[in-house]
């Protein structure tokens, strides 16, 4: 339960399809009065071939929370992955979730199933005892596929109780598709062996009948019925309109939901449910005449769902490249806010996505959604928020508000092949396909276009980083030589100076550091020494010339004296302190310019720092 409402957590593929959209709003509408809400999730694919692609769909079953789960469905028949259906089966069971699978047969559920093979057998019945025929020819599916195979056996006994046999050769194959039973009718044509009637395992075959058999000047259906099975809108455009047998799936979407709301009274799910597919009479039977179709709307319609959906996916495009070389995510979050194509939408990140450092092909949080998500969009409120992050057990911002609206949420995941990025939930107000049809549109866009900015600010992370190492002495945090050149040169380009001051400064004794107490304590000395020239050319730049040789640059005229104690207060501060068996000591030569160049300044620094050196009493050198 969440803010006082049940959810009933719905697990589909594919919810555009115009039967499981009239599912999902028959069990909305039913459950809504009695304070159930749905919450669905979709992968963007079927999950059939279960390629790397499919782990990352996976992700959006992760999204079912088992504290706030009332009642989880689950339609197997949309869903064609075994071990993903027993596994969400097996969370309902260790949860204690009542669970409802549809179009499947799984233990510890209900399964509501449609029975197929009595709704085929109603049509043939209706041919043989309504049209009186005898003379049958069947054009099943793909031979050997269980389904298809599942349909002959049905027409096979069905014509039995009237004393009627389907031989051998009177089957034909048309793959459940279109081109095949063409091919299949064309036969029956050349060979004349036309029957009374054509009975063909699904609509689409039926339809490609039709046409063939009118191509040939044969009539349906008065010299040749033709019927098919499934019951899509397509039947209602062809000439004729095809005799079918549907299944009604927002029959189906009301029992679903007077399960529900029966267990939710105490009663005990069923362990099966049957619901009998309706038969379609229509023109290509005979049982209506046949009307020219009034298609101009239908096809205006489809023509500007095409146009929009083209129109549509071009901007995406344009989004997704822009998304991709985006420097920030405030600037991917604009790119979100273009209403035309975003609306009803909630987009939320891992907070790993957002931190360029993180390798973006590795899963960083031991779940796959983390403990606390970004909000990169809510389309329906002003962006940014005032509190950009959340928990992960928040979900969505605003689930109370939407919650009380009764519509459902629809949730998909956002992955970069195997690895989770986050999730999209869509809050659409009606059930229109167009806006069912942007859900896997709009996540199709975003995984490619994240994944590549991502991608990018990580190697843009990993470029500074190698610059850093090149720039910067991993010693002794100074440039390095030929960083230092460079910037050097930069400096005087970019402004030129009326005195320059080098300090060198020279480790006094490294030799016999190395040799008696280690390199590891000779490496502490060199770098002791360079944050004592680092500390007394605070508004310079410091670098490691050679092994234990350091340069500052000072633009200005500087206290030569000044720069030597503020060194060797340092170093005798040091040494006072850090308990070392050996005193870090430096030489040090300062030497001002006024226009001479860098190598002649070295050289005169140099020969300073070494009559410090050579003056110095007992001294290792």
């Amino acid at each position: 339960m969440l803010y006082g409402y049940k959810i009933a957590a719905v697990c589909i593929a594919k919810p555009y399809e115009d039967v499981l959209r009239e599912f999902l709003q028959s069990l909305t509408e039913k459950l809504r009065p009695y304070q159930w809400r749905v919450f669905l999730y979709t992968p963007g694919s079927d999950l059939f071939w279960n390629t790397k692609s499919d782990i990352g769909e996976k992700f959006v079953f992760h999204l079912i929370n088992q504290e706030i789960t009332d009642m989880l469905i689950v339609l197997e028949d949309t869903i064609k992955n075994d071990a993903c259906m027993q596994s969400l089966c097996n969370f309902a069971q260790k949860h204690e979730i009542p669970a409802i699978v549809i179009n499947g047969r799984r233990e510890h559920a209900c399964n509501i199933n449609f029975d197929f093979s009595q709704g085929f057998a109603e049509v043939v019945r209706h041919l043989v005892t309504c049209h009186k025929i005898t003379r049958f020819h069947m054009i099943a599916g793909i031979k050997d596929n269980v389904f298809s195979d599942e349909r002959i056996a049905v027409m096979k006994n069905t014509l039995a109780d009237y004393d009627l046999k389907l031989e051998e050769n009177q089957i034909s194959y048309g793959d459940f598709w279109a081109v095949p039973a063409k091919e299949a009718a064309e036969r029956l044509i050349a060979e004349n062996r036309l029957p009374e009637a054509i009975v063909c395992a699904n609509d689409t075959m039926a339809i490609s009948v039709c046409t063939t058999l009118a191509q040939h000047n044969i009539h349906v259906p008065h010299e040749v019925i033709v019927t098919g099975f499934d019951g899509i809108d397509s039947i209602y455009y062809s000439l004729p309109k095809i005799t079918s047998c549907k299944c009604d799936y927002a029959e189906l979407g009301r029992k679903t939901a007077d399960l529900i709301l029966n267990h939710d009274r105490g009663e005990t799910l069923p362990e099966q449910v049957t619901l009998i597919p309706k038969p379609v009479l229509l023109e290509s039977c005979g049982c209506k005449p046949i009307q020219m179709n009034d298609t101009v709307d239908f096809i205006n319609n489809l023509n500007d769902s095409l146009t929009r959906f083209q129109r549509e996916g071009e901007d995406l495009s344009e989004i997704s490249a822009k998304i991709q070389s985006s420097q920030t995510i405030e600037e991917v979050a604009v790119q979100l806010t273009d209403n035309r194509l975003f609306y009803n939408m909630t987009c939320m990140l891992k907070t790993e996505c957002i931190d360029d450092s993180l390798d973006p092909m590795k899963i960083h949080t031991e779940t796959p959604f983390g403990d606390s998500l970004y909000i990169l969009s809510d389309t329906d409120v002003p962006w940014p928020p005032e509190q950009p992050v959340i928990s992960s057990g928040e979900i969505i911002p605003r689930m109370k508000e939407l919650l009380k609206t009764g519509i459902p949420l629809l949730f998909t995941a956002l992955h970069s092949v195997e690895i989770p990025m986050g999730y999209l939930c869509f809050h659409f107000m009606n059930f229109d396909k167009q806006n069912y049809m942007k859900i896997n549109q709009t996540a199709m866009m975003l995984n490619s276009a994240l994944s590549g900015f991502r991608n990018s600010r990580y190697q843009k992370h990993l470029q500074t980083r190698l610059e850093e190492l090149y720039q910067f002495d991993a010693l002794t945090g100074l440039y390095s030589r030929k960083a230092f050149y460079l910037r050097f040169q930069h400096m005087l380009e970019a402004q030129k100076f009326d005195a320059m001051t080098m300090v060198l400064c020279d480790l006094d004794g490294l030799k016999y550091i190395n040799d008696t107490f280690s390199h590891t304590e000779g490496d502490n000395a060199i770098a002791v020494s360079a944050q004592a020239l680092k500390k007394a050319c605070t508004n310079g730049m410091c670098c490691r010339y050679g092994g234990d040789e350091l340069i500052g640059i000072l633009t200005m005229e500087c206290d030569a004296a000044q720069i030597k104690s503020e060194i060797q207060n340092y170093l005798h501060e040091y040494n006072q302190h850090s308990g070392k068996p050996y005193q870090v000591s430096a030489s040090v030569g300062v030497y001002t310019s006024h226009g001479e160049t860098l190598e002649t300044m070295f050289e005169k620094a140099d020969v300073l720092m070494y009559e410090e050196k050579k003056n110095k009493p007992n001294r290792r050198k």
